[in-house]
């Protein structure tokens, strides 16, 4: 997959295209990008996605402190070029850009940067100043001289899969249910920082997270079951979000702490990802370390069974 910081920079034959944010990349986005491929290869042409950075709420500063991602700028364009799209291009987006009309945007990006042959519409997909119904895009399409098809969703267990809806799981805790509608595990990456060392005193030593992208969704408070990959290996791990509240009177310092099970390395300033599989618990206070200590083993115990009962499914 070739991958382009700017419209201008794609030099190919008219391609098929779609377009969006695609947070999270899930099944319902996947077998878009999959109908995207057949058309063009139908064409015998180049099949590319459009997508836009940074998501559009920041720019336009629309509830920018509600907005969490599924996915970063890195995680979604390696989720993207695992499909085996010809072409991703990550579009700057501008308050310029979200000033034009539709019939602006299909003139300046679709038709003149990239020629397009076939635009394929997500179901729900709007774009343009104001926003443009599939319906209304048609005679547009038909001055331009492209083809135009609108992409049905598709049904995960019964539901639509939509990145809302995923978001709204995964911050209730509902990480199985997100998972099922992801088609993955959700997962965070983060480099390793320095700590308060208290997970080695009580012989769990724990890995600190820093996230880069303030806007990525993180699971409320609790402990988590979860897979670790960590220079170049996986392996189990416990991990715990929340406000340390047994070892910290710094109540506004949330924390992201993974113990990596069966792992005893320095990893400091290591990138480190974890996929989240279950919620087992809240976070919990306890009187003393001794307690926290004895919750720790039985956390550590319950986890080892949740991972060996899902690595055999």
């Amino acid at each position: 997959m070739q991958i382009f910081s700017s419209i201008d920079s794609y030099k190919g034959p008219r391609p098929v295209v779609s377009m969006g944010t695609f947070d999270g990349v899930h099944p319902g986005h996947r077998a878009l990008i999959e109908k995207v491929k057949d058309l063009a290869k139908r064409e015998n042409t180049e099949s590319v996605i459009l997508t836009f950075w940074p998501h559009p709420r920041i720019v336009l500063n629309q509830d920018v402190h509600k907005l969490r991602l599924l996915t970063t700028l890195e995680e979604k364009t390696k989720i993207i070029s695992a499909t085996g799209i010809d072409n991703l291009i990550i579009v700057p987006f501008t308050k310029e850009l979200a000033g034009l009309t539709a019939r602006q945007f299909v003139e300046e990006l679709l038709v003149k940067k990239l020629n397009t042959l076939h635009l394929l519409m997500g179901y729900n997909h709007r774009f343009g100043k104001g926003g443009i119904t599939f319906r209304e895009l048609i005679p547009i399409a038909g001055s331009f001289n492209f083809g135009l098809s609108q992409f049905k969703h598709i049904d995960v267990t019964g539901l639509a899969p939509s990145s809302t809806a995923i978001r709204n799981l995964l911050m209730e805790g509902k990480i199985q249910e997100a998972n099922r509608m992801l088609g993955y595990r959700y997962t965070i990456t983060g480099r390793v920082t320095g700590g308060m060392k208290i997970g080695r005193k009580l012989m769990y030593p724990t890995a600190n997270l820093e996230i880069s992208e303030k806007a990525k969704l993180i699971p409320p408070d609790g402990v988590y079951a979860c897979i670790v990959n960590v220079i170049g290996k996986t392996y189990g791990g416990m991990v715990n979000i929340g406000l340390r509240p047994t070892v910290s009177r710094q109540m506004d310092n949330r924390t992201i702490e993974i113990h990596i099970l069966d792992f005893d390395r320095q990893i400091y300033s290591e990138e480190i990802s974890i996929g989240f599989i279950v919620k087992t618990r809240e976070e919990m206070k306890f009187a003393n370390l001794d307690e926290l200590r004895q919750q720790l083993k039985k956390d550590e115990t319950q986890i080892r069974q949740i991972l060996a009962q899902y690595s055999r499914e």
